[in-house]
């Protein structure tokens, strides 16, 4: 099989395992962002998420994953599963961000990047090829506006201009000599639009584009909800318990949003807000999971408190 025709069948092949879109690009692509990406280590703007900064190389080059890559194969998946309001929070309540809503997409991401893998290495025995979703050290963002799937927008979030911001994303890296597909890469079609940043109940951006994850909600609702700098002023009393939405909710392109075809992305009961005695028994295999029950408390406390003032 041809490369060309390799990458047709491969690309099928993802559309019917449950991906919404998908490209190939080569891996000696150029990365729009890296730049950004190494000015948020040295400048600490990671904040508590030091895999950001141990795993540096790595982002910034796939071959650092796989030292022989030639092209990488980028899929996205929309999670949108119906208009907020829909399931919103009751009084004494707090929300949590729609990809949490349902299962764990790394496992759903993980099962199906199997699949594809295995039929890629049907074709070519021997192949290097490395899955990843976001759980790897992958710019998978940029990657994913290398290969003309979207834009970065001024939140860092990416832009699928049929799907909105909606979306989850994988791929695979690997050796195997695939045709990159003919997308013309998008960059910025924002505009003068600074919703993403007005809104922002937290004030992490410090510029279009430049995102400070030490004043990011999501850090420490989802990745350090116990640590003691969780409780500064300016994370109390904004409602939510895991994750923000904030920037995607007012972000215009979302018009576009387009409803998940996987109902393992659909809410569960009880997982899409909850009060501080509410907290859902049934975590493993949800995105709740990573915070655990006593985080999930401590983020729903802090959520529920009086409201500090903007940029506390």
């Amino acid at each position: 099989m041809t490369p060309d025709a390799l990458t047709a069948a491969l690309l099928k092949h993802a559309t019917g395992l449950g991906f919404d879109d998908g490209a190939v690009v080569s891996a000696d692509a150029p990365l729009r962002h890296t730049d950004e990406v190494r000015d948020a280590v040295a400048q600490g703007r990671h904040g508590p998420l030091e895999y950001l900064a141990r795993a540096l190389d790595a982002r910034l080059d796939v071959r650092e994953l796989v030292p022989t890559a030639k092209t990488v194969v980028v899929l996205v998946t929309s999670y949108y599963a119906g208009a907020h309001d829909e399931h919103g929070a009751r009084p004494g309540q707090a929300k949590v961000s729609r990809y949490a809503w349902g299962a764990d997409y790394h496992n759903v991401m993980r099962r199906r990047l199997g699949k594809l893998r295995k039929m890629l290495l049907q074709h070519r025995p021997g192949a290097q090829v490395a899955p990843f979703t976001d759980a790897k050290p992958v710019l998978e963002r940029a990657w994913a506006e290398a290969a003309g799937l979207g834009f970065v927008g001024k939140s860092t979030m990416l832009i699928h201009r049929q799907l909105g911001t909606w979306t989850f994303l994988a791929g695979l890296i690997t050796d195997v000599d695939l045709a990159p597909t003919s997308r013309p890469v998008q960059t910025d079609h924002c505009g003068s639009c600074t919703r993403c940043l007005d809104a922002c109940p937290t004030d992490a951006f410090e510029a279009p584009f430049v995102l400070d994850a030490a004043r990011c909600l999501s850090t420490w609702t989802v990745e350090a909800p116990l640590d003691a700098e969780a409780e500064q002023s300016h994370l109390l009393g904004h409602g939510w318990a895991l994750g923000c939405d904030v920037c995607q909710e007012v972000c215009p392109w979302n018009r576009f949003q387009t409803e998940t075809r996987d109902d393992r992305f659909r809410p569960r009961a009880g997982h899409v807000a909850f009060g501080p005695d509410e907290v859902p028994e049934d975590l493993a295999g949800t995105p709740l999971a990573r915070a655990q029950e006593a985080g999930l408390r401590a983020s729903v406390r802090r959520a529920l408190s009086p409201k500090a003032g903007r940029g506390g």
